[in-house]
């Protein structure tokens, strides 16, 4: 793996593997974490925006890319914006013009912006609709008051609907920079030659415009919530349990974020490839499972991404007889110190899971460029990861009596 620094800001990371593809991943440092009163969730709709007209592209992304057998997407979160092209070896130039493009040429078409905003409407509908949503934003609404992780990345209805083209017009070229940028390129090419090919097509490009990073700062869990939300008579009541973790700003909190999750959830994706993250049903082997086994509850999910400042850890517990005693359970669990045979099972998962994080080009883009991103170092996430496994049983005792926030309990029934 190779990183270069263009003149004009653009960060460039090439790893040459041996497959006959390559994915390409342009990040912006721009998300959920950089919106203002009247435009939250203006972040995704400007993603969409860029899978529409952009000058100098004869054809749509979609015709582009799939016309050559790839395959492309675009996900926004709380702290950035990517954009991804999985192409066949010959076509990376491909890859490489639709991004320098989109950087610069997006058009924003006034009727096709409408469509957009109809979509994404439709979008936070479908969020509103499932409970799980319901919960953890309601958790979101109590863990913080003007923090940027307060709302959703899917952003406000109000704003949704009200927001004016230009605004988010503006907000594009504003943040929208080679300098506001982290290319990535993993593939089958030559990493000097995905060097040569980003000159060729970004290096002539202005690094005007802003960066989109804040430094990290967290408001507290007003102390231990509870709350109780009524379900309709079709939905199975659950409890959801939030605790606040380390983001990954620090590095140390999210190397021992990582064993805590493998200890108490048992496994844990890194990357995800090209789709959105969901709740995660926790194996038998976790420590939450016994909450099932116990008669707790018929199901148990966990919740976590790496974001880049502190957020929420989210465990559900589906069909919950008894909340209260499912949530003393659920702390009894975190709080116990791992055994032995715990930790070999969590160490062995987490080298595992970093194994299959780093076989392929889309996930090993991915994680270069969020560690670039939250880190300045493109290898810093996946040397945090590795060493959680050389942390043991008073760590992981030292870090939940340390470092976990008070929980947030909503009980739906």
């Amino acid at each position: 793996m190779i990183r270069v620094f263009l003149d004009n800001g653009l960060v460039v990371i090439a790893h040459q593997m041996p497959v006959d593809v390559s994915a390409i991943y342009m990040f912006y440092n721009v998300g959920a974490k950089n919106e203002y009163p009247g435009i939250y969730g203006g972040s995704h709709l400007v993603e969409h925006m860029l899978f529409r007209r952009i000058e100098g592209l004869g054809k749509s992304v979609d015709e582009l890319v799939e016309g050559v057998g790839g395959y492309f997407n675009g996900f926004t979160n709380y702290d950035y914006t990517a954009y991804v092209e999985v192409l066949p070896l010959e076509f990376t130039e491909l890859g490489l013009e639709i991004e320098s493009r989109r950087m610069v040429g997006a058009v924003f078409d006034p009727e096709e912006f409408e469509l957009e905003r109809k979509i994404v409407l439709s979008e936070f509908d479908m969020d509103e609709n499932d409970a799980d949503f319901r919960l953890m934003y309601r958790a979101s609404m109590i863990a913080w008051d003007t923090h940027p992780y307060r709302y959703a990345v899917i952003g406000l209805r109000r704003d949704l609907s009200r927001v004016s083209r230009d605004e988010l017009f503006r907000y594009y070229r504003r943040y929208y920079n080679a300098r506001n940028a982290v290319l990535v390129v993993a593939g089958g090419l030559p990493e000097s030659k995905v060097v040569e090919m980003a000159r060729k097509y970004f290096g002539k490009l202005e690094g005007d415009g802003e960066t989109g990073s804040v430094e990290a700062w967290d408001e507290n869990v007003p102390g231990r919530v509870r709350v109780e939300m009524k379900a309709p008579p079709n939905e199975s009541p659950r409890l959801l349990y939030a605790i606040k973790v380390p983001g990954v700003h620090d590095i140390e909190g999210f190397r021992k974020v990582v064993l805590f999750d493998f200890v108490v959830s048992g496994d844990r994706a890194f990357t995800y490839g090209l789709t959105a993250r969901e709740p995660m049903a926790v194996p038998r082997s976790s420590r939450l499972y016994r909450l099932v086994e116990e008669g707790l509850g018929n199901a148990v999910y966990s919740y976590y991404e790496p974001t880049y400042m502190n957020n929420l850890y989210y465990v559900i517990v589906y069909g919950v007889k008894d909340p209260d005693k499912a949530a003393a359970r659920i702390e009894e669990l975190i709080m116990e110190r791992p055994s032995d045979e715990e930790l070999r099972f969590a160490r062995e998962r987490i080298l595992a899971r970093l194994s299959f994080s780093m076989d392929a080009p889309s996930k090993l883009a991915q994680l270069y460029g969020l560690s670039q991103l939250f880190t300045g170092d493109p290898s810093a996430m996946a040397r945090a990861i590795e060493e959680s496994t050389k942390l043991g049983g008073d760590d992981y005792v030292e870090f939940v009596n340390k470092s976990i926030s008070p929980p947030i309990m909503i009980i739906y029934r």
